[in-house]
């Protein structure tokens, strides 16, 4: 019965159910239908319906749900109590029907294809254009058209790798709470069983042409900064410009570039604006000694990059390692409510790049990565993200089956 007479909400049924929906249970629940008193034609939620104004009269009646589906005007809305059970049902139908809007999508057309391959080859040199200082004053117009048309390339490519990020977690996370929806409901599972299998196809193109912009030696060198010892403050004479501040100016430095360079996909050199402005913040409006303590900071961050370096290609001891990761589904939001991405662009590079299996019914994966970025995503593993060692007995099972047999659940419950 329901709990207050008061709480309804009017929902689209004719919209949200078909008849080829399984209902279960929810087939013998009653709805209000109005219809023509001759019994032909639709049902409807609402005797206001434009559809019955031609009607000679309406007749009103409760039919169970499961024999009204066929014939539901799919303009009415029905008044249901909040605790009807037609109403989470609804929901989680619409967890799995909104799949089938990415299905049809229309192939890449030629442009397209190039706009990727481009975007590809000026990521490969970083997230923006090389430094050039071999301009003569007679070519500086032409190559200020030339400067600002290469920043625009690299914007172009910047975006589409972001919208790549975009879609590839848009269509995981629809395919999550579609499977969230079988597992409440497991009578869709027949109904929702290929729409899934379609998508996690588009899904896996989706996620190859977003690793096809990501430089897996940038992941590993953002792992390494990660083991590097904080480096000990020491009296560089540039750093005289700051005085007092300097050593505290040093650590904020340190600090603001290497979590910068541990989560990102960039370049490490492209984290060196964030040593500047630590330095410019620091100075306030003062300039005596600026200039000095800017050309410090910039061998510093140089030498940093350098030990990173240094760490991703020194030979490894242990080998490359499979793991397994169950990768969180965005959050919902609300009608035009920015998407908060719950992983860093780091950690999804990483899922997207060194994937060798994914498991559709449980939406886990299957990763095969360096030491130095097993490590750090061992490290960042949460209750929302749980991540583990896939086969640390070395097991020869594929990674296919090792995935189907990880009991996850076991780790976020715990």
């Amino acid at each position: 019965m329901p709990s207050n007479i008061g709480e309804l909400r009017h929902v689209m049924l004719g919209s949200i159910f078909r008849p080829e929906v399984p209902l279960g249970p929810t087939r013998d629940t009653p709805i209000t239908c109005h219809a023509p008193a001759t019994g032909k034609g639709k049902l409807h939620g609402s005797p206001e319906c434009r559809s019955l104004r031609s009607a000679a009269s309406v007749n009103q009646f409760d039919i169970p749900f499961g024999e009204a589906v066929e014939r539901l005007c799919t303009n009415c809305r029905w008044a249901l109590f909040m605790d009807s059970p037609i109403l989470p049902l609804g929901a989680a139908v619409n967890d799995v029907d909104c799949l089938t809007i990415w299905l049809d999508s229309d192939p890449e057309d030629e442009d397209d294809i190039k706009a990727e391959r481009d975007a590809a080859i000026a990521l490969s040199t970083g997230d923006y254009p090389p430094h050039t200082n071999d301009v003569s004053d007679a070519d500086e117009e032409d190559n200020e058209a030339g400067h600002n048309e290469e920043w625009e390339r690299y914007d172009r490519a910047r975006d589409l790798r972001y919208g790549r990020l975009s879609h590839w977690r848009r269509l995981h996370s629809y395919l999550i709470r579609s499977n969230q929806a079988v597992a409440d409901y497991p009578f869709l599972a027949p109904w929702a069983e290929g729409l899934q299998s379609r998508l996690t196809a588009v899904l896996d193109a989706e996620r190859r042409a977003f690793a096809d912009l990501v430089q897996p030696t940038r992941l590993l060198e953002a792992a390494a900064v990660r083991v590097l010892p904080t480096p000990q403050f020491s009296g560089d004479p540039g750093f005289a410009g700051l005085g007092a501040e300097a050593e505290r100016t040093f650590r904020r430095a340190w600090s603001e570039w290497s979590r910068r360079a541990t989560w990102s996909w960039q370049r490490l050199e492209d984290h060196d604006f964030s040593v500047y402005t630590v330095v410019s913040d620091a100075f306030g409006r003062r300039r005596k000694g600026k200039p000095e303590a800017h050309t410090a900071f910039r061998r510093l961050t140089a030498d940093w990059i350098r030990q990173a370096r240094e760490e991703a290609t020194r030979p490894a001891t242990t080998p490359w390692q499979l793991l397994a990761v169950k990768t969180p589904a965005l959050p919902r939001t609300r009608h035009s409510e920015r998407e908060r991405d719950p992983l860093t662009l780091w950690e999804a590079s990483v899922i997207a790049t060194y994937q060798v299996a994914f498991n559709r019914k449980s939406g886990a994966t299957a990763l095969l990565v360096p030491h130095l970025v097993a490590e750090q995503l061992l490290a960042c593993a949460s209750h929302d993200m749980p991540v583990q060692r896939l086969a640390p007995d070395g097991s020869a099972l594929p990674p296919e089956t090792l995935l189907e047999q990880w009991d996850h659940e076991s780790l976020t419950h715990s």
